[in-house]
């Protein structure tokens, strides 16, 4: 089969697919359309004049169009630096079914802009968006049509999809493209006639493209100042309240919570449990007792260390979403994204504009999250500097323990006062109604092991129930 692109182009598109790879450009290219071979067709034409180790590429199958996951799933397929994604449909065709079956209007651009937000994220961390429409007439499918492959039902994973094109093109059209044509990720349209005509405009449209972006800093917008407008619950709590009978209370915690998680099991929903908090809290010992309730085949922990190279090569929330787990099962991370926002942020490891807009990323992260189905929640565990101290010196004079300080932990006691405030704002602009912070007073280990498993506990029922 003879290639569609000339020679000439596809040298070009050699050229810039090397520049992307030297400068490091992340490219991320979605494809939509309302008839499926089109689109896969025309993908296999540019993957044909691409090398293939800087190509990625993602179909998103209609059968997973009702997976409220989508979106937060196609995180971890994201390109790393240097590299080019291409999406075979999108998270676009999820929302479009929803619109066309239930009409739900309020739920269509609360979608919508969770997308925006997505694309904003993105391109705030670096990465082109480009987004290309193939509109296809009902003429131009049935003149054009066997051109781009035979039609039909599905009949496995390589065919093409099918759905209702009708519904597809007067969604996209009607509520779709001007909501998310956005000035940061605007739409292409190609209008698709005889095949090479349209693989030749693609080509070219998306060539346009990742010159103008390789010729000019990307359009991002400015941050202004971190918004602040969530209460605190760091200042609606006493330190030191009284403890309920431990062990008592702890195994019949303990005994209700493995029952949770096998329901949760046996549903669609997961369930991500964040601990932060002061050094030497005791984020450990909660994590090791959370674990103790549950059965292992169902939780993983996630350490959250300096990042990897190969982290580094993706944007900054990527490495948490390759964390979080599958339907039914719980992830744990002991250290989250808020080190953006903390420790990041007070040592030199982002940069002002990084943490200014960080909030706005965490709250879209989360939010997503939250629609995917997951069960969130945040824990800040709370001691008072002298509690810190006596810890501290107790892990100095434990030869057992003397691992678990190091001068590190001392230098970082001596910034007290500066980590207090970033915590403070933290709280105040990421404590939302969805995503809410619950404040674990830890100056008390027991009173704080039965504080988390209690709000676990409490966290399954209502939601498992709703």
């Amino acid at each position: 089969m003879h290639a569609l692109i000339p020679g000439h182009l596809v040298s070009k598109l050699n050229q810039l697919q090397q520049e992307i790879f030297v400068r490091g450009l992340p490219v991320v290219i979605i494809f939509e359309g309302s008839s499926g071979r089109v689109i896969g067709r025309v993908n296999n034409e540019l993957i044909r004049c691409l090398e293939p180790r800087g190509v990625i590429y993602r179909h998103f199958d209609p059968a997973e169009h009702h997976d409220s996951r989508l979106m937060l799933e196609s995180f971890r397929d994201l390109p790393r630096k240097g590299q080019i994604g291409l999406c075979d449909r999108s998270w676009y065709s999820s929302i479009i079914e929803r619109c066309a079956e239930d009409g739900n209007s309020e739920e269509i651009d609360r979608l919508l802009g969770m997308s925006n937000d997505f694309e904003r994220y993105l391109v705030l961390n670096g990465v082109l968006v480009i987004k290309v429409i193939l509109r296809a007439s009902a003429e131009a499918v049935e003149e054009f049509g066997p051109q781009y492959g035979p039609g039909g039902q599905k009949v496995s994973f390589l065919s093409m999809d099918h759905i209702d094109p009708v519904k597809y093109r007067e969604v996209m059209f009607d509520r779709v493209y001007d909501s998310t044509n956005t000035a940061y990720a605007p739409w292409d349209i190609v209008m698709v006639r005889n095949i090479r005509e349209t693989v030749l405009e693609t080509a070219e449209t998306i060539m346009e493209r990742i010159e103008s972006r390789l010729g000019s800093e990307p359009h991002a917008p400015s941050f202004p100042d971190i918004k602040r407008k969530y209460a605190n619950p760091r200042k609606e709590t006493a330190m030191d309240p009284e403890c309920a009978p431990y062990e008592e209370r702890m195994d019949e915690l303990s005994e209700r919570l493995g029952e949770l998680q096998m329901a949760l099991s046996l549903s669609d929903r997961s369930m991500v449990v964040c601990f932060e908090g002061w050094d030497a809290s005791g984020k450990g010992s909660c994590i090791k007792h959370l674990c103790h309730a549950l059965n292992p085949r169902g939780y993983e922990v996630f350490q959250t260390k300096a990042p990897t190279d190969e982290e580094l090569m993706h944007t900054y929330l990527w490495r948490f979403a390759r964390g979080i787990p599958e339907k039914g099962r719980i992830t744990i991370f002991d250290r989250t994204w808020y080190g953006r926002m903390m420790v990041e942020h007070i040592e030199g490891f982002c940069t002002e504009e990084e943490y200014r807009r960080s909030p706005f990323e965490i709250n879209t992260f989360e939010k997503m999250l939250l629609n995917g189905g997951t069960i969130l929640l945040k824990f800040w565990l709370d001691i008072t500097p002298d509690e810190q101290k006596k810890r501290f010196q107790k892990r100095t004079d434990d030869p057992l323990k003397q691992w678990k300080i190091t001068d590190e932990d001392w230098r970082n006691r001596s910034k007290w006062k500066e980590y207090d405030a970033h915590v403070d704002v933290m709280m105040e602009s990421t404590n939302t109604e969805g995503a809410p912070w619950t404040v674990i007073q830890a100056n008390s280990k027991k009173y704080a092991r039965i504080k988390v498993l209690k709000t676990v506990v409490e966290a399954l029922e209502r939601e498992l129930n709703n």
